[in-house]
Formats: C-alpha cells, structure tokens, sequence
C-alpha cells in the first residue's frame, strides 16, 4: 500500500494539513515500499511483477507513475525515473503505439488493441512531467486518430485521461469527454462508468467499475469539464468504500484516491464551519468541530459493545459546509455460525488438510493445500493466506521447492500467516502444494482460517476453517 500512503501524503502537504507526526510515520511507509518497489526492477530496465524478466510495459508505466508521484514528498533517485520513462519510450513502436509483450499488458478480456496499452503509457509518462517529445506527439496523434473506435467505458477513460494529460483544451480531449458522459451509468445519487474488457489488473464487475469511475472523475475533473458527472462519481467511489477504508485492492484504491485528493486540491481552500453530534441509541460521543485547518481530515467516531438487533445513528450538523460519511461495522461469529458459501456460487475452492491434529514439541505436522477456480478463465494475481498456528514455526523447504518449480510464483512470512502468489491461475490447473510446521511449545490452539482470493477482484474468495492442533 506504499502508493496510497504517497498520495495522501501529497495532499496533506498540498493542503498544509501535514502534521510532523503523521509526515514521519508516512515517510517511514513510504522508505520502505520504495526499497521493495526497487527490487521489481528487471536487469536492463523496466518492471515486472516480482523482478523476472521479461519486464510488462503496463507494469514499468504503473511504476513510473508511483515514482513521480513518490518524488513529490519523498527523495527518489531521477535516474530510476530518467531510466523508466526512456525504457517505455524505447519499446514505442514506428507509429507511436506502444503493444503488448505479457499478459499484464492488456485489460483483462485480451485482445491485441493497442489503444488501451497507448493510452495509458502515454498518460504515465505526461504526468512524469515529460511532454516536448517528438515520441509523445506521436503516441497522442495516434490516440487522436483512434479514439473514436473506444465503446468501453474503462478503454475511453484510458484515453480521456492520455488527451487531457496532454491538453485538457484540446477538441480531442473534449471529444472524449463527452463519449465519456455519454456512457454513464446514473443510479439514485451516483454516476458510474461500467467495463467489458476489464481493466489491466484483470478486475471485472464491481471491481472493474470502481477502476473505470474513477478514471472517469479524474479526467473529468483535471479538464474541469462535467463537474456534476464527477460530483456523482465521487459519491459512488465513497459509497464504495469497505469498512478498512480502501476499495477492495491497492490499484482500485490508488485511482479512488487520485480522484478524491483531485477533487480537493482543484475546489480550492473552501472554508468549512460546522460541530457535528453522532450519537447511538442515544449515547452522544464526542462533538467533532470541523473548521479551514482540519476539513479534510477523516474524522472516526467508535461505538463499543453494540447491542444485538436494531439500532440507531443520528447525526446532527451545526454550521455551514456538506459532508460525506460512512458508517461501518465489525463483529464476530463462531465458526458454527457462518454460512456456508453454495457450491453453485463459488469461484474459487481452497482445501486445508493436516496429516495429523495431535503432536509433540518439536514435532512437525505437513499441510497439504488444494486451491482452484471453480470456474472457467483466470485470475491474475490470487493471494493464499494460510494461518500459522501460535507456537508453531513454518519450515520453508518446501515452500522453496514449489517456488522452484513454479507450483507457487512467491511467498511471504509473517506472524501470523503465509502469503502465497499464484499468477495467471487457470481454471484448467488447479494449484497443489504442501509445506510443514514445527511445534515449539506444549498447547491446545486453532488455526487461523486460511482464504484464497482474487487479489483485484476480492468477491471472488474462499475460507478454509480452522482446525484445532493440540501439542503435548
């Protein structure tokens, strides 16, 4: 999550909000995901997804627009910009297309167009700052030329996004404008954009719509065109937004946040005044006072203990000024009690199996998993996140082993769990592999419940339930 804690960042420097506590804890975040992000760099320049060759030009262009943006509030190295962008420029072929070399190139349906891939390489590279380029010029005449041929709403934002970056006056970025408010969707209060083609990180359905909107809104909003349209596309983003505070995965949060922040820093210093008073049931919690230096801070208000069945929230507003809000719940259920997903809807299975629930110190237990789409197709990036059980320790060699034979793209270890990587999981190869875990300590513990999901399209998931281990 390196990204969002850039943008915000920005935007709390941007709107002199920027407190010395939450700048040094920010940065810290942001130290770290930088020297992550360095390690994805392929040798000979351009990015991957974990650092192999060969690099994805959609990837090195994400990249570069973490980077650039990264540089506003954090010292980034300008070679590793300089050396980015001149790579993406070297794969721009005679006219001023730029193709696709691996899967991540292009949005999730396929396809060998290469408007999509044009459109959003050239738009990474405007927002790097680098215009004046007979190369940029090029890729732009081509989006020109080719943009009336975009019917998908996420294909048009792509574009849209490249001509404004470019000149946001412009007849073509005008054009594309338009196709794009000729495409929404308004539902109650809302405005949103839909995809059939899916996005480049292969989302589709809801996922998909919350990349494509805010697209839509950070086009609309850069070129100060449709302010009504985007108006309503940030309120379907809030209303989008999950109990954590994020829109599901990273790169769906990312461009939610890019508009939101947008939005902000092109309405200006509007000066808000007003006390808000939520109460539950009754009970008032602390007033929150909102004036010109907090407005655009998220404010949290928590209620403990909640009584079961129904209550009541109440909000009262005093003063001046409009506000979003979102109220969100947190609670817990025994195993027992949680439903079980019907077979005729999952899309993904996990299978969890313990060769053995009763052991001794030092003893190791093997696990053995079984994960599968359950329907046909793939999913780019699908995350395994396996409980580690307290007082255990893993034994890595065979997760080592299925990293090299490919079984597994990549693991990571913390605490309380494992992460397993799974790219391009096909529906036609389910994924198999095992790994053990020594007991350190004589208790009687559960698992922690291991999921398998689509990383960009989180609906699509699956629980394995905990499983009791008792160590003599």
């Amino acid at each position: 999550m390196t990204f969002p804690n850039v943008l915000v960042l920005n935007y709390l420097k941007q709107t002199k909000q920027a407190s010395p506590e939450v700048q040094l804890k920010a940065e810290n975040f942001i130290a770290l995901g930088y020297q992550r992000l360095l390690t994805f760099e392929v040798p000979g320049n351009g990015f991957s997804l974990y650092g192999q060759p060969p690099p994805s030009v959609m990837l090195s262009s994400k990249a570069l627009l973490e980077f650039s943006d990264m540089a506003k509030v954090y010292p980034v190295d300008p070679a590793l910009i300089t050396r980015t962008r001149n790579w993406l420029l070297a794969q721009q072929r005679p006219d001023g297309t730029w193709t696709a070399s691996a899967s991540w190139d292009s949005p999730a349906s396929g396809g060998a167009d290469p408007l999509p891939l044009t459109a959003y390489v050239t738009w990474a590279i405007l927002e790097s700052g680098f215009k004046d380029d007979a190369r940029i010029t090029r890729a732009i005449n081509y989006i020109r030329e080719n943009s009336a041929r975009a019917t998908d709403g996420y294909v048009i934002a792509m574009v849209a996004n490249a001509l404004v970056a470019f000149d946001a006056n412009d007849g073509s970025a005008r054009d594309a404008l338009a196709r794009l408010e000729a495409n929404k969707v308004a539902e109650g209060d809302t405005t949103y954009w839909g995809t059939q083609v899916g996005s480049f990180t292969g989302a589709r359905g809801n996922a998909a719509s919350i990349e494509t909107t805010a697209l839509a809104a950070y086009a609309m909003i850069r070129a100060k065109q449709y302010p009504e349209s985007a108006q309503r596309a940030l309120t379907y983003l809030v209303q989008k937004k999950d109990p954590r505070g994020t829109w599901g995965s990273t790169q769906a949060t990312i461009l939610a946040l890019r508009a939101l922040i947008q939005s902000v820093i092109e309405s200006g210093d509007a000066v808000q005044d007003a006390t808000v008073r939520v109460s539950l049931d009754g009970a008032q919690a602390k007033p929150i006072v909102i004036n010109r230096e907090n407005a655009g801070v998220v404010q949290m208000i928590t209620f403990d203990d909640v009584k079961p069945g129904a209550n009541k929230i109440a909000f009262k507003v005093e003063g001046k000024g409009s506000f979003a809000y979102q109220v969100s719940t947190a609670y817990y259920l025994p195993w027992s009690f949680v439903p079980a997903t019907p077979e005729q809807d999952k899309l993904v299975d996990i299978q969890v199996r313990y060769d053995r629930t009763s052991l001794s110190v030092n003893d190791e237990v093997g696990v053995n998993v079984n994960v599968r789409l359950t329907k046909e197709g793939k999913a780019r990036m699908t995350l395994v996140d396996l409980g580690i059980p307290p007082g255990f320790s893993v034994v890595t060699e065979d997760l080592d082993a299925a990293v090299k034979s490919k079984a597994i793209a990549r693991y990571e270890l913390t605490a309380r769990q494992i992460i397993v990587y799974l790219e391009e999981f096909d529906s036609r190869k389910p994924v198999s592999f095992a790994y053990h875990l020594k007991a350190k300590f004589p208790l009687r513990a559960k698992t922690p419940s291991s999921t398998t999901y689509d990383y960009y399209n989180p609906n699509v998931s699956a629980v394995q339930t905990p499983v009791e281990l008792t160590v003599k």
